[in-house]
């Protein structure tokens, strides 16, 4: 072990090596470190790498690095190896990548390495930082599968990062608000978005939604991109890994606009009705409300009288609307 020191001692800066820091640190690093020399045998292996494969420090050192390559990937290794000790680019040196590890026991762990270069003496030496990743491949993996899920249902659906950036969208978001995920990746709802002015709190009480951690709903006025309003109900779950740390939020909206112009006729028609207007205005008042609601429709209504129906009101315009479509509806009293 003095003499492993003493080459990695060699390996680094003067001023570090002289402090003698280097080889405790990478001793006691949490990431695992592996260290091989130029006949790709390992001579350093610390307690950090020990967990991670599942080996003693003794049944590595000294043996070929290919005892901790995952099987797969053993066949070109040594080739890989020799090409990058004669001169070539290794693809993975100086970059962090994700790897899936054979542990002694033959398990799998996904785990992510550094691996760095370094000439002494005229031998070539190879240093291997690496971490466990599993949890963060499980993460990966999980948001995944979600966008693939947000991406195949009818209801607009967009999936956000913590910091509440959009990450994606489906097709239903597009067809209802105009944006596809390339003009939406990276922006937060309330920026991307079309918030009229009124009603006066619409906006904040989107962003208040938008940082919510728990599953919350509010309505909101928006503005598709062509120009066109629409009422929306929206509504936010946050997405937490094992850890509870939040993960993602999944936003999904749905097309209300309806449903709230039926209310507002409710609403007028009860205000109407509070203040007592003679029978006819009555009538006139519910046409009125009813083709706000049924666009380019002209309504009429009847009173039975005697088993007779008998005109009691209609729109004021009165314009009649070529091959338009006949609706009725039957209104009884309770006494019938």
């Amino acid at each position: 072990m003095r003499q492993d020191a003493e080459v990695i001692m060699k390996l680094t800066d003067a001023d570090t090596a002289a402090d003698g820091i280097f080889f405790p640190a990478l001793e006691q690093n949490m990431m695992g470190a592996v260290l091989i020399n130029e006949n790709d045998e390992v001579m350093f292996f610390n307690p950090a790498a020990e967990k991670l494969w599942g080996y003693k420090r003794e049944e590595v050192i000294g043996n070929n690095i290919d005892m901790l390559i995952p099987r797969d990937l053993r066949p070109a290794h040594p080739e890989y190896i020799r090409h990058n000790r004669e001169g070539g680019k290794a693809r993975v040196e100086g970059m962090s990548r994700e790897l899936q590890l054979e542990k002694k026991d033959g398990s799998k762990v996904w785990t992510r390495f550094a691996l760095s270069k370094v000439s002494a003496e005229g031998k070539v030496y190879y240093l291997a930082l690496v971490r466990d990743a599993s949890v963060e491949m499980a993460q990966k993996e999980q948001t995944r599968q979600l966008i693939i899920a947000v991406d195949h249902l009818d209801r607009p659906v967009i999936v956000l990062d913590p910091e509440r950036h959009i990450v994606q969208c489906n097709r239903a978001f597009t067809e209802m608000f105009g944006y596809c995920i390339n003009e939406a990746s990276g922006m937060q709802p309330d920026t991307l978005l079309n918030i009229p002015e009124f009603p006066a709190d619409n906006r904040i009480r989107l962003q208040q939604l938008l940082w919510k951690t728990a599953r919350d709903q509010d309505e909101f006025l928006l503005l598709t991109r062509t120009g066109e309003k629409i009422w929306i109900k929206a509504s936010i779950s946050p997405v937490y890994d094992v850890l509870a740390h939040l993960q993602n939020l999944v936003m999904t909206f749905s097309d209300i606009t309806e449903e709230r112009q039926i209310r507002q006729l409710e609403g007028n028609i009860l205000a109407a009705m509070c203040s007592s207007p003679p029978f006819h205005e009555m009538g006139e008042i519910i046409c009125r409300n009813i083709e706000s609601v049924l666009n380019e429709s002209h309504v009429s209504l009847f009173a039975l009288r005697n088993g007779m129906p008998i005109h009691w009101a209609s729109s004021s315009h009165g314009a009649e609307v070529q091959n338009a479509q006949s609706w009725s509806a039957t209104i009884r009293q309770r006494d019938g």
